[in-house]
């Protein structure tokens, strides 16, 4: 991702996150922990579903919300949040249609990282293709 511009080479993922929806799963507003470095991104998988976003967002029901903006988000796509999106923005997926996979890679601040904290050697040592 850093190879094609997806992402600054300051913001190398040392964390990610992976989202398996059920039919109707959603995942509620929220901003990010700033303990993550901005940008990170999110890529969606099996199905498309939307995103929303808002200063506010409305809780209309189960899974159910109302925010300012309505992005898709295609099977393959992948969505940078930086900026106000990602700090000022809370950001919220509906109940999904279809059942769907979606990979979030973040970098933790490194001053951030919790004490005593060590990372897996293996992984330590994978290098790019």
């Amino acid at each position: 991702m850093v190879r094609w511009s997806i992402l600054p080479a300051d913001c190398i993922p040392n964390s990610c996150i992976i989202n398996i929806y059920e039919e109707g799963d959603c995942i509620p507003p929220h901003i990010d922990h700033h303990d993550f470095v901005r940008p990170f991104c999110t890529v969606s998988f099996m199905s498309t579903s939307n995103i929303l976003f808002g200063r506010e967002i409305d809780i209309l029901g189960p899974g159910e919300f109302r925010g300012s903006v309505e992005i898709p988000l295609p099977v393959g796509s992948v969505l940078i949040l930086k900026g106000n999106g990602a700090d000022l923005a809370k950001h919220c997926i509906p109940g999904v249609p279809h059942r769907r996979i979606s990979v979030t890679l973040r970098r933790m601040d490194d001053n951030k990282v919790p004490h005593g904290f060590q990372p897996d050697l293996e992984l330590e040592e994978l290098r790019p293709y």
